[in-house]
């Protein structure tokens, strides 16, 4: 999870993970959530939980995921459609990209880039079970950013809209960038998303 103090003060959380009365303790002396964002709709496991915990919150999604989550997406996240926090934070929506419709975002204040699944830095260690290190020798997730594997597969249109979505991000060219599965990357991120995407560039 990514927690962002906007402007005003309030916090947007992006990507919730599984809560503990530790983190609420530690969000909650951060000051108070006014937004919560689920990026594409692999990360919505535990929107009940916030949901719960912050009924004042607005929480926003793509538009596949707010179908599926009625009753917990306040808000959806479509090209065009700006949040209050659009100034300090765009997005690109990535709509019907292969199954995960994911949304990246970047800080403008700090200049962080924000993705979920669509790159990852991830290394496996040996304490980690059999079955991921396995998926990530199969995948060649080294450490080193990658983009998600099964983008190799998409088709002529779909390429054209993540290509525009790439380049957009290195028009942004920003100085630090979060990951949802690896350790956050910091200098030479356009560098990084070059050499992740130089199949698509």
């Amino acid at each position: 999870m990514t927690v962002v103090r906007l402007s005003g003060g309030d916090l947007l959380l992006h990507s919730p993970c599984r809560p503990s009365d530790t983190l609420i303790r530690e969000i909650a002396g951060l000051g108070d959530v006014a937004h919560v964002v689920a990026p594409n709709w692999f990360h919505d496991l535990y929107l009940r939980e916030y949901r719960a915990l912050y009924p004042k919150a607005l929480f926003w999604a793509p538009a596949f995921l707010q179908r599926r989550r009625r009753r917990i997406i306040d808000r959806v996240l479509e090209n065009g459609a700006q949040p209050p926090w659009f100034a300090e934070m765009p997005y690109l929506s990535l709509r019907g990209l292969m199954t995960f419709d994911e949304c990246v975002f970047f800080y403008v204040p700090s200049r962080t880039l924000v993705v979920a699944d669509l790159a990852m830095n991830f290394r496996a260690t040996e304490k980690l079970p059999w079955y991921t290190r396995l998926i990530a020798r199969l995948f060649r997730l080294d450490g080193s950013l990658k983009a998600f594997q099964l983008l190799w597969l998409l088709g002529p249109k779909n390429r054209i809209v993540l290509r525009k979505a790439v380049l957009q991000m290195l028009e942004w060219n920003p100085d630090g960038m979060i990951v949802g599965h690896g350790r956050p990357i910091e200098g030479e991120v356009a560098a990084q998303l070059r050499s992740a995407f130089r199949w698509l560039l």
